[in-house]
């Protein structure tokens, strides 16, 4: 005759659980914040960042940093300060018309412009809440106001 089998106690086995991932603070709502993207800047011509000294750039850069916490709609929905859009073929600028062409970027209908303080300007292209930037315009000469200061 067999001998019983003799039960073995087991642990109890906890569900599974997935370990959390560390999570930056803000993510979950970072698809409706503007983010950046820097592949079509331009290098050359007279907005290129090859013109942008080390303390520009990091002003720059923190400027960018306080507009991500912002939706494109908070930055474009007055049409006004900090940002607005214009239609392309409307740019005054004749030589930024032609500097779109060189840098095959003269189909776009639409530039988008960021005031980042008096005259400095950020000109780039949105889609959805990604600001592809393109020039960087500290004299205000792509699109310049008629107001003294702006």
């Amino acid at each position: 005759m067999a001998k019983p089998k003799k039960q073995v106690s087991r642990p109890k086995i906890k569900s599974k659980q997935t370990p959390q991932r560390p999570v930056l603070p803000g993510v979950e709502t970072s698809d409706e914040r503007i983010c950046w993207r820097f592949k079509h800047v331009d290098h050359g011509g007279p907005w290129g960042f090859d013109k942008v000294d080390g303390a520009t750039l990091c002003w720059l850069m923190e400027r960018l940093a306080a507009f991500e916490g912002m939706t494109v709609n908070e930055l474009f929905h007055t049409g006004g300060y900090p940002g607005k859009d214009y239609n392309v073929p409307d740019i005054p600028s004749k030589e930024a018309l032609d500097r779109l062409e060189e840098c095959g970027l003269g189909d776009m209908t639409k530039i988008w412009c960021l005031r980042l303080q008096g005259e400095p300007r950020l000109y780039g292209f949105l889609h959805g809440h990604v600001f592809h930037v393109i020039w960087w315009d500290p004299e205000h000469q792509v699109w310049p106001s008629k107001l003294k200061h702006t």
